[in-house]
């Protein structure tokens, strides 16, 4: 049986728009992404999965 490989979980800058891949944690059965710390093109820290991105209103009272 061959091996798929898990593809990893993408993040989406709450700032910038700008996307990531997730890090992996391979601590348990699945393989676990997550977000940067922080965005390297804008230096945020707030990212939202790109799967909820269609469902995330930013705030634009800036």
């Amino acid at each position: 049986m061959a091996h798929t490989p898990d593809i990893p979980e993408r993040f989406v800058c709450q700032n910038c728009q700008a996307i990531f891949a997730g890090t992996p944690d391979h601590g348990s059965d699945t393989t676990d992404f997550h977000p940067p710390t922080s965005c390297s093109a804008c230096g945020h820290a707030e990212f939202v999965s790109i799967e909820q991105y269609i469902h995330f209103h930013r705030n634009h009272d800036v």
